[in-house]
């Protein structure tokens, strides 16, 4: 059975369509980035499954969640932007937290960056998406009546679908390759090289001096702590020169050795400028570290950056966001307020104040940060374009602001922290062009910390 093929004919171009509509990207860029977010849905369920454990867990989320297939039947409704959307959301983050924990930002910036769309969007198609793989994943188990044994064999029987339809280097990504038989095929291949090189061992002496020269120069400017090895490494290598010589290889065996002496003189001549650099750099760390609130802490990978919260929640956002500006803000020790934020991915339906699927999610994930840091207070702003009537203009912003306010307290924040202003056109971001679409926005102020 190839459930990406099942799940492949519920997508169909009415669907992608909507769910394209939904987050803002287009049918293609939102097609592409299905087709590689259920293959790696579904891998993330093989992993999960190939521990007696993990499929006794992804068994019960199926049970409780009540993942019966019924769900495979409002397709539509499910990228409507309405209460379907937001109850599917809310499901779907539950299971990706529980598949992929902290790898979940580098997952979704993944697919973000192949199929071409913002994070926002490849983020709420993942939540959305969740759902509906576990539901088809569950409508097998039901109808064939699989225990958590069962469910992990149908799921490993998936490895060849799953192989072929991955995004290029997800599986890595994912802990995946073992389970895929990637590892035999490379283990193999080494096996080969070796036997290549043990064959003309002669000949390749002074190419491998060289390229062992280079590694370790490499090592060196990378600061790392390679001396550990590079002794143990030359003293094989000279051994190796010995030998050669004694076969009768008298000039490469002379170069091998003094390309081993030469490297080991620099690349330790590499490890001190470096570890002088390391030392200014841990400095500049050290009193940044100093300046940040007690269990907060922050790393970047491949341009997201995720954050350690100071109650032990943890959230990711790509540099230079809203998420990222807002949070690395709250984390100094500071009692500055007044600092202005602009959501990035806020939209609204043209004069409605209903927030879709990609702004649910940003607000969501504020909500973690706020939780994180309960002395802050906001003021939370919503702001129109130039055109139309004023007043209507005023009132809509200040529908827009409390949307936002009404869904961070859904989410667990209290209202007493929170005030809402609409200021219509009143504070255009754009001054020379009050129509432009820039100027339609929402802004958060932080009025307390």
């Amino acid at each position: 059975m190839n459930l990406l093929g099942l799940v492949k004919d519920q997508l169909s171009s009415s669907v992608i369509g909507n769910a394209a509509k939904m987050i803002g990207g287009s049918n293609a860029a939102t097609g592409k980035a299905l087709d590689g977010i259920m293959p790696t849905l579904l891998g993330g369920m093989m992993k999960k499954s190939s521990t007696q454990s993990g499929a006794s867990q992804l068994f019960s989320m199926i049970k409780d969640g009540g993942y019966d297939g019924s769900i495979l039947n409002n397709m539509n409704d499910l990228f409507s932007g309405g209460e379907a959307t937001r109850a599917a959301t809310t499901a779907g983050d539950g299971i990706l937290n529980g598949l992929f924990g902290n790898g979940l930002g580098s997952v979704v910036g993944k697919i973000a960056s192949m199929a071409g769309l913002q994070r926002s969007g490849a983020s709420s198609l993942m939540s959305l998406a969740a759902p509906i793989l576990m539901s088809l994943v569950g409508k097998q188990v039901k109808s064939k009546g699989l225990n958590a044994s069962g469910l992990a064999s149908l799921l490993g029987g998936q490895k060849d679908y799953i192989k072929a339809a991955l995004p290029s280097g997800m599986a890595s990504d994912l802990g995946l390759s073992g389970l895929l038989g990637g590892a035999v095929g490379g283990v193999k291949s080494a096996a080969g090289n070796v036997g290549n090189v043990a064959s003309n061992v002669g000949g390749r002496a002074t190419a491998a001096a060289g390229v062992g020269a280079a590694a370790a120069t490499d090592a060196a400017k990378k600061g790392g702590s390679f001396l550990r090895w590079l002794l143990p490494l030359l003293v094989v290598v000279l051994i190796g020169a010995w030998l050669l010589s004694r076969m009768g290889c008298a000039n490469p065996a002379a170069d091998l050795a003094d390309k081993a002496v030469d490297t080991t003189k620099n690349a330790t001549t590499t490890v001190v400028e470096g570890a002088k650099d390391a030392g200014n750099a841990v400095a500049e760390g050290a009193k940044d570290a100093g300046n940040a609130v007690v269990g907060f802490g922050s790393r970047v990978v491949n341009g997201i950056k995720s954050f350690d919260l100071p109650d032990g929640a943890k959230v990711s956002f790509r540099e230079g966001t809203f998420g990222d500006k807002f949070t690395s803000f709250l984390g100094t020790n500071s009692t500055a307020v007044g600092e202005r934020f602009t959501f990035d991915n806020l939209t609204f339906a043209t004069g409605s104040a209903n927030l879709d699927g990609a702004s649910l999610k940003e607000v969501t994930e504020m909500s973690k940060v706020l939780k994180a840091f309960p002395k802050v207070h906001i003021n939370i702003e919503g702001h129109t374009d130039s055109r139309g009537d004023a007043a209507k203009n005023k009132a809509l912003s200040l529908a827009r602001a409390n949307a936002v306010k009404n869904q961070l307290v859904a989410s667990g924040i209290n209202g007493n922290r929170l005030t809402t202003e609409g200021l219509g056109s009143k504070k255009p971001a754009n001054a020379a062009n009050t129509a432009a679409a820039e100027n339609r926005r929402v802004e958060v102020v932080v009025t307390k910390r």
